[in-house]
């Protein structure tokens, strides 16, 4: 008798059960949640997957457009049923006349909108009941113009302000906006100067993180623009500045962390711009982990307040970058006791470092400094010399790292400066010596 052979679909079902549309069973709350995380138009296009999905996405609490036309964007805020927007998002928008640009925001604005994100590709000017928004948390805006200096401002929930190609169009807009914002913690100023302004003046007692990104578009021009930073509250920095011809701060007493470049492209502002850098540091002084790039070199004998001149202590600095003239690099050994990493570099380009001795050993290296790190070393008299220094002076350096440009350096002239600097004395002798 022939055996029945077993059902192979029977068998191929219990191996693969039918598939469970999870996604379906959830309550229409959840599910639109997870449509508020795609863009507008994904989340418009699943209105097509079945009856009950044709509206859930006007329960969505985010507006998210992306380069889409100005008719399908009037569409879907006519359907848009939201009345409270965690989000509305802009960019890229073609074809909008300026009467249709205010509407949406006044649209998100009376629907009690938290975070607002314009970003278009010509300048736009904002309709004015965006300053007086009780609910926004989080505002960032793209090439508009306007910011008002005088009308009335009242900005009470706003944390987190981000300028980016913004014109101001006179000085006291920015302090004036900024001071109608009473719970303010981050702030970003990233653009190309516009002539009209003159100085950037940035007070407020509550902002906790501060961005700040100037540049200007052209060359050749005459620089007339300041910055002066008061904000006591601040605890993370980052500047980086192209174009100012002075940089001012109130003392920074809650700065942790700080990363600045500053770089002088115009003839004639020269040593007073590194005078105002010069002091400008010195508000830094409680930080703890500090990066400084400059690409400003003076002679020795210029008429300038000498950085290897110390002015301030940073008691809190543990960790320190730079990338300057050398002799910011004597003003910190000598300010900073409690230092333990040391990341320095040539100012690219130069031939000289600059560097002078001090006077005395510094604290830092008879106590704590435990890793030192050479960049782009160019085994020049005054690069050995300075290499030599550290390792005969840090007491308890555990590591020091030297990296030569490869396009610089030949096998034998590598192998030359490593056997130079090996021989040198060593006043840890727990020290490793890495040469790359």
């Amino acid at each position: 008798m022939e055996k029945t052979k077993p059902c192979t679909s029977t068998k191929r079902q219990k191996q693969n059960p039918p598939s469970v549309d999870r996604l379906s069973g959830l309550p229409d709350a959840v599910i639109c949640q997870i449509l508020s995380f795609l863009p507008t138009k994904r989340s418009v296009a699943t209105s097509i997957l079945a009856k009950r999905w044709r509206f859930l996405w006007t329960h969505v609490p985010n507006l998210d457009f992306d380069g889409e036309n100005h008719n399908i964007i009037n569409r879907v805020i006519m359907l848009h049923k939201v009345q409270s927007l965690t989000t509305f998002r802009l960019r890229y928008t073609y074809n909008c006349e300026d009467y249709e640009f205010e509407t949406w925001i006044t649209i998100a604005i009376a629907r009690n909108v938290q975070n607002l994100d314009i970003r278009l590709d010509y300048q736009f000017m904002l309709p004015r009941c965006l300053f007086t928004c009780k609910t926004l948390v989080n505002l960032t805006l793209h090439n508009c113009v306007c910011i008002p200096s005088s009308d009335a401002v009242s900005l009470p929930s706003l944390k987190k302000l981000g300028f980016y190609s913004v014109r101001y169009q006179v000085d006291e807009a920015l302090p004036h906006l900024l001071s109608c914002c009473p719970v303010l913690e981050e702030l970003i100023i990233d653009g190309i100067v516009d002539t009209d302004l003159f100085c950037y003046d940035i007070f407020s007692p509550t902002i906790k993180v501060l961005n700040v990104f100037l540049f200007y578009h052209r060359f050749g021009y005459d620089p007339n623009v300041e910055i002066k930073i008061n904000a006591p509250a601040l605890r993370y920095l980052q500047l980086r500045d192209y174009v100012c011809k002075q940089i001012s701060a109130q003392m920074l007493t809650s700065l942790i962390q700080a990363n600045i470049v500053c770089c002088c492209f115009h003839d004639g502002e020269h040593d007073y711009y590194f005078q105002s850098v010069v002091k400008f540091i010195d508000s830094l002084c409680n930080v703890k982990y500090l990066k400084l790039r400059s690409d400003m070199e003076l002679e020795p004998d210029g008429d300038f307040a000498d950085p290897s001149e110390c002015i301030r202590r940073f008691d809190n600095l543990t960790k320190l970058e730079l990338v300057v003239d050398w002799r910011f690099f004597t003003k910190f050994l000598e300010s900073a006791d409690n230092l333990e990493i040391l990341v320095i570099r040539k100012v690219d380009g130069s031939k000289k470092c600059n560097w002078v001795k001090p006077k005395q050993v510094p604290t830092c290296l008879l106590s704590h400094l435990r890793t030192v790190r050479i960049d782009h070393f160019g085994s020049t008299k005054h690069e050995l010399k300075l290499v030599k220094y550290l390792l005969k002076n840090a007491k308890v350096l555990k590591r020091m790292e030297v990296y030569s440009p490869k396009h610089e350096f030949d096998f034998k002239a590598k192998f030359d400066a490593l056997r130079k600097i090996s021989l040198f004395q060593r006043g840890s002798e727990a020290c490793e010596l890495a040469f790359h």
